[in-house]
């Protein structure tokens, strides 16, 4: 796994209804208003990435239906690109309310730049990107040379390219901006089949000394210092795609091979929920819609407003009881049981904030189990919070008193 998260190329940091994200990536690439990115193409390197395309297409089943030409790009590039991308994609107040809403979940400490985060760890961490509105694929080059790192990474974003001229990756709603937990299920979908088919030719292309020096990359230190200064809710969105999307999609080999996979971009995953447990895509275990109490700012008095919705979802919900306080294990079963959620993010007089966050389970227990640990996340994480619970529901409550009164009524 570390051989293929090496040589990764840029992810969605989250969903865009809760983080801002550059767009870098084959799911989210920049927009036709974005300035166009920069870099110098390397003609020496097109007998080699010539051989890897071959390979490519043989592994994935799929040809190309146009072409385009890979850049070659160094860090200084790339940051200057990924700015660019992330300032077009991403209004002011877009960034303000992801700010606003990890932080009434307690995941985002007061005067991180969300932005500054988001940029600081793609740009430590992106190897690669494919823009399928403009037709772009750059590789990231470290070294100023042209290795095993930058072949894999190339393997990696072609797969994208046939991904988008077979499948139309902009029909796939990945700039929906209040269901982030289906953009990210969907995105994992489009990464897990990029890493599968990376993984596929490096175990066959590569030599054992080729792959070392793979490895090798992923123990630099200014990447692994960009993971471990990252707020926990980016790097873990950040990774939460290629791990749990390689994992949905190779239950698709298993069951059909890339025929099966080819399918599922007709029928996407609609929830993390379905990308973490591929039984229940199989069984079309579709999201709950969950109905949000109206009037909740009027509930709160004058000067409050909604800023914004979005849905958590499983991937989510999980990464907060783990920074809650609890183990990975206990945090992932008491997130398991989840059957749709809805959050509001409410702002108030002198920078207030407030979040209601209405939660269904699949049963009473399922239901149980998750707010005692929510309980232990709100305290955890020092939460002025209230827990509701009614039935296979569980409502939380954060900030005014009067919020929790609302949504109990």
């Amino acid at each position: 796994m570390a051989l293929v998260l090496a040589a990764c190329g840029a992810v969605p940091t989250a969903s865009p209804g809760i983080t801002p994200s550059p767009r870098p990536s084959a799911t989210l690439g920049p927009t036709a208003s974005a300035p166009a990115a920069t870099g110098t193409p390397h003609p020496a390197t097109e007998p080699k990435l010539a051989e890897i395309r071959a390979a490519v297409e043989g592994i994935r089943g799929l040809r190309p239906e146009g072409d385009v030409a890979p850049v070659i790009i160094d860090e200084a590039t790339l940051r200057t690109n990924l700015e660019a991308e992330f300032d077009a994609e991403n209004s002011p107040e877009a960034i303000a309310i992801a700010e606003d809403m990890y932080r009434a979940l307690g995941l985002l400490a007061p005067g991180v730049s969300l932005r500054d985060a988001n940029l600081d760890l793609l740009t430590g961490q992106v190897a690669g990107y494919y823009s399928p509105e403009r037709d772009e694929l750059f590789v990231v080059s470290r070294s100023g040379g042209v290795g095993p790192v930058e072949w894999a990474t190339y393997a990696h974003e072609y797969t994208h390219q046939l991904q988008d001229q077979h499948f139309d990756l902009g029909s796939l709603g990945l700039d929906v901006s209040d269901e982030g937990d289906r953009v990210l299920a969907t995105a994992s979908l489009v990464e897990g089949d990029a890493t599968a088919v990376q993984s596929a030719w490096m175990q066959t292309a590569l030599t054992p000394e080729e792959l070392g020096e793979i490895f090798q990359a992923s123990l630099d230190p200014a990447g692994l210092d960009a993971l471990r200064r990252a707020p926990a809710i980016l790097r873990e969105t950040s990774l939460f795609p290629y791990r749990e999307g390689l994992a949905f999609v190779s239950a698709l080999l298993a069951s059909g091979g890339f025929a099966a996979v080819d399918a599922a971009y007709a029928d996407p995953p609609t929830s993390t929920e379905q990308l973490m447990h591929p039984e229940k895509y199989a069984a079309a275990e579709a999201p709950i819609v969950v109905a949000v109490p109206g009037g909740l700012a009027d509930a709160l008095g004058n000067g409050w407003t909604e800023a914004g919705r979005d849905t958590l979802g499983e991937a989510i919900l999980g990464i907060w009881l783990r920074e809650g306080g609890l183990d990975a294990t206990a945090a992932r079963a008491a997130a398991a049981g989840w059957g749709g959620d809805r959050a509001v993010m409410l702002r108030g007089p002198d920078g207030a904030l407030a979040l209601a966050l209405v939660t269904e389970w699949d049963s009473s227990a399922a239901a149980g189990e998750f707010a005692t640990a929510a309980a232990t996340a709100i305290d955890g994480l020092g939460l002025e919070a209230r827990i509701i619970r009614d039935a296979i529901r569980v409502l939380i409550a954060v900030g005014p008193a009067a919020l929790g009164d609302a949504l109990a009524g």
